[in-house]
């Protein structure tokens, strides 16, 4: 079960995996096709059939967009892309939840995804950190400034194993195994 709380809205998943949002729904950040405001629940989508099976273990939320990890480790993205937050390659909104595969943050599966106002983190099953979106004041951590539209490795926690990310509006955070915080 998870909980996340965007500007204007939320994303539910209950313990059988499916995806439910609600708010406001500009950008397609809740992931419904539209941009419609969403007064009540309304499921994005069932375990079975949108994520290729997969139940969803970890949603997030951003100021305009919503990431989810499902327990197989597959990331999806949805809703504004303008920095790059989504890591689609491009710049374009998404509506709909659209699947990163493993390839894009090294192969290993995700374990926890954390959204800030406009750049993302994805914490791998081997304790590295991939991030995309907006990158004023270093807050991807490649020691740049630079927007990312992939998933770029963050390669400055070299040698250390990355047990937990967050991402806030304008930064980012990451603490070591062995309790060692970035």
């Amino acid at each position: 079960m998870a909980v996340a709380c965007g500007n204007g809205f939320t994303a539910v998943v209950p313990e059988h995996g499916d995806l439910w949002a609600f708010g406001k729904g500009d950008h397609g950040k809740l992931g419904l096709g539209a941009n419609a405001h969403q007064l009540l629940p309304a499921c994005v989508g069932r375990a079975h059939d949108l994520f290729d099976g997969e139940a969803i273990v970890m949603v997030a939320a951003g100021q305009k967009y919503t990431a989810c990890v499902t327990a197989k480790g597959t990331l999806w993205c949805w809703g504004q892309g303008y920095f790059g937050q989504l890591g689609h390659g491009d710049r374009e909104p998404r509506q709909r939840p659209v699947r990163l595969g493993k390839e894009m943050y090294g192969g290993s599966p995700a374990v926890m995804v954390a959204c800030g106002n406009a750049h993302t983190l994805v914490l791998t099953g081997v304790g590295c950190v991939f991030s995309c979106g907006h990158g004023h004041a270093g807050r991807l951590g490649h020691g740049d400034e630079a927007d990312k539209l992939l998933l770029v490795w963050a390669d400055g926690f070299r040698g250390a194993h990355i047990v937990m990310v967050a991402a806030g509006g304008a930064h980012s955070v990451a603490l070591g195994a062995e309790g060692k915080v970035w």
